[in-house]
């Protein structure tokens, strides 16, 4: 595991200030209230400004990590437990080894059990170029079959976003633009105020 890597930055306050990094306690303040914790990797960093001109009024702890990987994501959120904000974003799995599907489905659950079903996780779909012989699209399956299992995972359609905007696409096929860093931080937004409502609002 990289978890000292992965606990990077501050939890920012309403009024926009920041802190070291949280506490355990901490994270959990807001727990029931607007609350969100943003855990991800490069991609989670280019969309964090955007996102959070996009939820005015919500708490945000931002954890970030470039290389994150899916197992790094539930290592955080199984520390934090049951002091979870009731929204946790992830973005996790760009980073993963494609061929060994089996690792992100037991990350993807174990976030799932640690969060529980009175908190809403929000994923957004994973685009990446094919790696070590594999394409992303069994993490993306796994994805989509864990959605249908459990009603508070939430995914984003990143994956549908890209095919519609190549543009968007740095060399990399990984990374994005200002254009893309600001839709995927209004997508990420817009599912939490359609499909979170009671995550955010109620108790945990």
């Amino acid at each position: 595991m990289r978890l000292a890597a992965v606990l990077l930055v501050a939890l920012l306050s309403l009024a926009g200030g920041s802190s070291p990094t949280p506490s355990r306690a901490a994270v959990g303040a807001s727990v029931g209230t607007r609350s969100i914790l943003d855990l991800g990797d490069s991609l989670s960093l280019g969309t964090a400004p955007y996102l959070r001109a996009r939820l005015p009024g919500y708490r945000i702890a931002r954890r970030y990590d470039v290389g994150l990987h899916a197992d790094d994501a539930a290592e955080v959120v199984a520390a934090a437990g049951a002091a979870l904000p009731a929204v946790i974003v992830v973005s996790a799995g760009t980073n993963d080894d494609p061929r060994i599907v089996s690792t992100f489905i037991r990350a993807v659950a174990r976030v799932l059990r640690v969060a529980g079903s009175a908190r809403c996780v929000v994923w957004p779909t994973i685009v990446r170029p094919p790696a070590v012989g594999a394409s992303y699209e069994g993490l993306n399956r796994a994805l989509a079959r864990a959605a249908l299992r459990h009603r508070n995972l939430v995914l984003v359609d990143w994956v549908g976003m890209v095919r519609r905007n190549p543009s968007w696409l740095s060399a990399d096929g990984v990374h994005v633009g200002v254009a893309g860093y600001r839709s995927r931080a209004t997508a990420i937004a817009q599912t939490v105020a359609r499909s979170c409502p009671r995550a955010t609002s109620g108790p945990t």
